[in-house]
């Protein structure tokens, strides 16, 4: 069985190039444009590892990685940003996050860190 991805991400060009990059690499993705959208999807050990923006309207990437993470304190959560600073790599971290990846990134840099963790 492949592992199960969920990426939530409010770039819909973002969410589609990425979700087919990862699906042609043997995973199954799932798909939310909002961390709201994500948790109506969300259960406990359907996914291994989570994709998470960090700045998006409604709810923001530390505040679905943290739900994500009360209901399975087994999943990865990497946090992808396009506004990287000190402080929120630290609160990430302090979070815990996974990985932290800077946009815009390489899909091939992006499928090694999943690769790190799936």
């Amino acid at each position: 069985m492949s592992a199960r991805i969920i990426l939530v991400d409010d770039d819909r060009l973002l969410r589609e190039v990425v979700g087919e990059y990862l699906t042609n690499h043997e995973y199954e993705v799932d798909l939310a444009e909002s961390g709201e959208e994500a948790m109506t999807m969300f259960e406990d050990g359907k996914y291994q590892l989570a994709l998470i923006d960090l700045v998006m309207p409604g709810m923001n990437g530390l505040e679905v990685m943290e739900q994500m993470m009360n209901i399975d304190s087994k999943i990865y959560c990497i946090i992808m940003t396009g506004y990287p600073t000190i402080d929120s790599a630290y609160k990430a971290m302090v979070e815990g996050v996974s990985d932290y990846i800077i946009k815009p990134f390489q899909l091939s840099e992006l499928l090694e860190t999943v690769q790190k963790y799936i």
